[in-house]
């Protein structure tokens, strides 16, 4: 009856403990009260890039409305919710406006630089993935592409998939530039002025295609640095898990000998702990 109960408790604690380092690390991945929802995480990146004006780290989460930046030695990598990946060259800044995977909504803001998108396919009813940009808005389906924006020009080069582009801003209100939609296909790239609009639809050389993925692409150090990140941070969870079992199995032990003092006179000797 002792050990029945004992084994009972031990159980009943270690699933307490186990429920509140996992959901998700005592909180860390989730934050009540209104405060802002995760996107995702930097998986990883080279320094000289920001997050909301402060150092980024690889493997920081990144919440809605945070804002990120590289300057002109920085690149960085970041893993969204739903699979998707975002790749930002050198002096590039970008806002993660919204990133809600299981709806697939997804908004961008980009200012300046270069973006590589790479989108998972959209199969959620009403699911969208936009990036706005001061001349333009790119909307996708599941593709992926290059932005490349200054304060009146943004470019969009399509490596796979369809983006529809739509300008906006001066581009729209002038009276006097093409403002249609346009769609742009695997191969092919368009330019979108806040004075002419959105421009011909034109093929992408081989060449330019290979220079965007090096332009985006985090060094090998930077990938390395996150990859080390990733296996500290599942070290530490696999510690703080054998602590909390060795926890669960000593108060289990200590209920199991406190419970057969009282119906033996002589104590069961203790279990051996094996040298680590």
């Amino acid at each position: 009856m002792g050990n029945r109960y004992s084994r009972g408790f031990a159980g009943r604690v270690l699933a307490i403990l186990l429920s509140f380092l996992l959901s998700p690390l005592s909180g860390f991945c989730q934050n009540p009260g209104g405060a802002p929802q995760r996107a995702g995480d930097i998986a990883a990146l080279d320094p000289a890039a920001t997050r909301n004006g402060t150092t980024a780290k690889a493997r920081e989460a990144v919440f809605w409305n945070d804002t990120l930046e590289t300057n002109a030695s920085g690149r960085m990598r970041v893993s969204l919710g739903d699979g998707s990946i975002l790749s930002l060259g050198s002096n590039t800044q970008m806002k993660v406006v919204q990133h809600d995977a299981a709806a697939q909504q997804t908004t961008l803001e980009m200012l300046f630089g270069k973006l590589r998108n790479q989108v998972v396919k959209l199969t959620q009813p009403n699911a969208k993935y936009e990036v706005k940009t001061p001349t333009a808005v790119a909307g996708v389906i599941g593709t992926d592409f290059v932005l490349i924006v200054t304060a009146d020009k943004t470019t969009v080069i399509v490596f796979s998939g369809i983006v529809q582009v739509t300008p906006i801003g001066a581009a729209v209100t002038s009276g006097t530039t093409s403002t249609q939609a346009v769609r742009v296909n695997p191969g092919q790239q368009v330019e979108v002025t806040a004075v002419s609009g959105v421009g011909p639809v034109t093929a992408v050389s081989a060449s330019l295609i290979q220079q965007l993925t090096v332009a985006t692409a985090v060094s090998r150090a930077g990938l390395t640095a996150g990859t080390v990140a990733v296996q500290a941070s599942s070290h530490v969870l696999r510690n703080v898990l054998l602590g909390v079992a060795a926890v669960a199995a000593g108060t289990a032990t200590g209920v199991a000998v406190a419970n057969q003092s009282h119906s033996s006179p002589k104590p069961p000797s203790g279990p051996t702990i094996p040298p680590r």
